[in-house]
């Protein structure tokens, strides 16, 4: 992590484990990244051995404090979620905060748009395709089927004008993969 030297010492004092990453990141960053690349985790399956449940009124319960900052307050058993007074004061916890809530403000505008109904069903992409003329139980019915699984080749297909050039399309896939 590149930062100067007041930063680093501010950040130890709350936080000596992470003075390892203090001359460069961790060997296998990479393979993290690719490992990773498509995680989220939420918290919401964890379940850690011999420690109760939180209440089902509580359980996920994100609470504003004083300061208007988002701290959960739910407790597991008697170890409690949430960061202390100590760890609050620190400039890479307020960073992270505010990281956290710029994140979730994104998420939250993304999750309430409007789901893409343009691209069809399979079963709406299946009738598509009889329309064109392709008759159920041949061979290029069953390349057809093959392709209705995938996303992107029902959007393709969907883009097509004309039946005639979808089913052009269809001719040359089913050719091309039974070569």
């Amino acid at each position: 992590m590149d930062a100067d030297d007041e930063w680093w010492k501010t950040h130890l004092a709350y936080r000596p484990d992470h003075a390892k990453f203090r001359n460069g990141p961790p060997t296998n960053l990479e393979q993290h990244d690719v490992m990773f690349r498509k995680a989220h985790v939420t918290g919401e399956s964890v379940a850690i051995l011999g420690e109760q449940e939180a209440r089902d009124d509580m359980e996920g319960a994100i609470l504003l404090d004083d300061d208007g900052e988002a701290t959960k307050k739910t407790t597991l058993g008697k170890r409690k979620v949430g960061a202390g007074e100590k760890e609050k004061e620190s400039p890479f916890y307020k960073a992270y905060n505010t990281a956290l809530s710029n994140l979730v403000s994104r998420v939250d505008a993304q999750s309430s748009c409007a789901k893409d109904d343009s691209i069809p069903t399979m079963k709406n992409f299946l009738a598509m395709v009889r329309k064109c003329g392709v008759t159920k139980g041949t061979a290029i019915m069953f390349t057809t089927s093959k392709l209705a699984v995938k996303r992107e080749y029902r959007e393709l297909l969907a883009a097509f004008e004309t039946c005639e050039g979808r089913l052009d399309y269809l001719r040359r896939t089913h050719n091309e993969r039974n070569k």
